[in-house]
């Protein structure tokens, strides 16, 4: 059955790795039998980035560029900059969808596809669509899971650890590198932990998604923050509340990003290393 697609991108200065995507994905529109629609959603880029969307929409290679720029003069908070952007998203696709289609959203500053093929991408979107039990489907970073900020999952992450985490070290000013360990890194599961082909999940993103959305629903969908803890709760986790089967897929992988998954990447000299220097600077901030 041919299904409606709306990938949405968010970007910020990301110009080589959006490249990169929406090539894969106009290629892709090439390949599927599935109505491809892409919007790229930019704040503020200065490198490139908008001036290549315009183009690529002035071509009508893309479907939509939609910018919301100086959001940082009235919002201090990532979080809240990133819950507008995504709103925004589902307000474009609220003005089109007139029957249930897939909800794609994506970090363009990821490198999202290179470990993926046609073939495999239209295979896992086919089996989403496939599975009426499967409201939500998202990758797996390998080869640890990075996404710990958005994730929920019973015996992973079963709370804000992230949160947690910043509350221990502001109590403890000493041994951060502990906490980090026991709520962050530890919790970046390798992917060979894992031998079914699908995680049931509470909340996740992991830089991209696929959701069912239905008509009569879609008013409902939001993004929103958690005003008590606005910096330490992702927008993920409150979207995901609006759906009740969430799965990550074991076979759906691109490469985790290192600015988050580099202790689990060090080698053992390395992690010594980052340990002594974590408590260097643990002891200059008491």
């Amino acid at each position: 059955m041919v299904s409606n697609l709306y990938f949405i991108g968010m970007s910020k200065n990301c110009f080589n790795s959006l490249k990169s995507n929406i090539e894969f994905l106009l290629k892709f529109k090439d390949f599927t039998s599935h109505n491809i629609d892409i919007c790229i959603i930019d704040s503020d880029s200065s490198d490139g980035t908008k001036e290549y969307c315009y183009e690529l929409y002035e071509q009508k290679f893309i479907n939509q560029i939609i910018e919301i720029d100086n959001l940082e003069k009235e919002y201090s908070s990532r979080i809240e900059r990133l819950t507008i952007c995504r709103n925004e998203g589902l307000n474009y696709i609220g003005k089109m969808i007139d029957k249930e289609a897939l909800y794609i959203p994506m970090d363009m500053d990821l490198d999202l596809f290179s470990l993926t093929s046609f073939e495999e991408l239209e295979k896992i979107i086919n089996t989403f669509i496939s599975r009426d039990n499967f409201d939500g489907l998202f990758p797996f970073s390998v080869p640890h899971y990075y996404d710990i900020f958005a994730l929920r999952a019973a015996g992973w992450v079963n709370g804000n650890n992230l949160l947690t985490a910043r509350n221990l070290k502001d109590k403890f000013k000493i041994f951060s590198v502990i906490f980090n360990y026991l709520l962050i890194f530890r919790k970046q599961k390798h992917i060979k932990k894992f031998n079914a082909p699908f995680i049931r999940v509470e909340s996740a993103f992991g830089g991209m998604g696929l959701y069912k959305m239905g008509v009569k629903e879609f008013e409902n969908y939001k993004y929103d923050i958690n005003i008590d803890n606005i910096n330490y709760y992702s927008e993920h986790i409150i979207f995901n509340n609006f759906f009740n089967n969430l799965y990550i897929s074991c076979e759906w992988k691109f490469p985790s990003p290192m600015e988050y998954t580099f202790f689990n990447n060090f080698t053992f000299l390395e992690k010594i290393i980052y340990i002594m220097k974590t408590l260097k600077n643990d002891f200059k901030n008491i």
